[in-house]
């Protein structure tokens, strides 16, 4: 875990790319100067903290913590300094995701209702609720998260139970499920690479966490997959980690074999659901025996 740096640290003591801190402390600095005494801290997520951070084509995810929840006028200014971040001259004009959280909100352990300020590119910072995989957030926040500044997150979260990251998983699996049966733009929109690669390697960290109830980077998941399977997904995953930058859409052979993954992948997490079942009608059963 990175120790705390506040607003004054160097910036190269927060990743291991000179270019990315430059980006953040200058992010930090505004985005202090709009919140004053609202601003608890700022942390790193996403590939940076996971270990699969590619300088080309990774996004920065961030995460802002405040006091409670930011005024309208607030929000607005937020919106404003992004929208100038995303005009600048930066590296990583356009490549910015962040969320704005109350700190009592950072303990949910699952989303609700409720609706914080959110940027994801290429839209503008809205109003959004948290995303379904949230649990899985909170973990990689609290074991693996970049502090920029403000107090440790082992202060702030208690460890996430693996069940939990399980729950939300099979979320995110059953969704897909369903638009792969029911949604032929979403079929579509498989076939295209970008869209293609990020569900594959996502279903390999799904099923990492199935597995070991934890979460590991993409290629780090890729590559269990590929050894617990006995290499029945290989072929998938070789071309997923391998193939080059093209706007043709995946041939239909990989696209069937994306589908037969998830198929897979959807099946082992019903199987995990059916046991949690089992395991609590056996349960509720011991209880009432005299």
């Amino acid at each position: 875990m990175t120790d705390h740096l506040n607003s004054a640290a160097a910036p190269q003591r927060i990743t291991p790319y000179p270019d990315v801190n430059a980006g953040v402390q200058e992010l930090l600095l505004d985005i202090q100067a709009i919140l004053g005494e609202q601003f608890v801290g700022m942390y790193l997520l996403g590939s940076l903290a996971l270990g699969d951070f590619h300088p080309q084509t990774s996004d920065l995810d961030l995460l802002v913590l405040t006091t409670d929840a930011l005024a309208d006028e607030t929000v607005a200014a937020l919106r404003d300094l992004h929208e100038r971040f995303d005009c600048s001259t930066s590296p990583w004009a356009a490549h910015v995701d962040a969320i704005y959280l109350p700190q009592v909100a950072l303990r949910t352990p699952v989303p609700t209702a409720d609706r914080f300020p959110t940027v994801e590119w290429p839209g503008q910072l809205a109003l959004a609720p948290l995303e379904p995989g949230w649990p899985i957030q909170r973990y990689t926040l609290r074991d693996y998260g970049m502090v920029v500044s403000g107090p440790d997150p082992c202060s702030l979260l208690d460890p996430v139970p693996s069940d939990e990251l399980r729950q939300a998983s099979t979320g995110i699996v059953a969704a897909w499920h369903a638009q792969a049966r029911n949604d032929l733009n979403w079929i579509e929109w498989l076939r295209e690479r970008t869209n293609h690669q990020f569900v594959v390697l996502t279903l390999c960290r799904l099923l990492y966490t199935l597995h070991t109830g934890s979460v590991a980077s993409k290629p780090a998941a890729a590559r269990w997959v590929e050894g617990a399977s006995a290499g029945r997904w290989s072929d998938l995953i070789r071309h997923v980690t391998t193939e080059q930058k093209t706007n043709e859409p995946v041939a239909d052979d990989e696209l069937q074999a994306a589908l037969a993954f998830l198929t897979y992948t959807y099946g082992l997490y019903q199987q995990w659901r059916a046991s949690l079942t089992a395991a609590g009608h056996e349960a509720e059963a011991s209880s009432d025996r005299p």
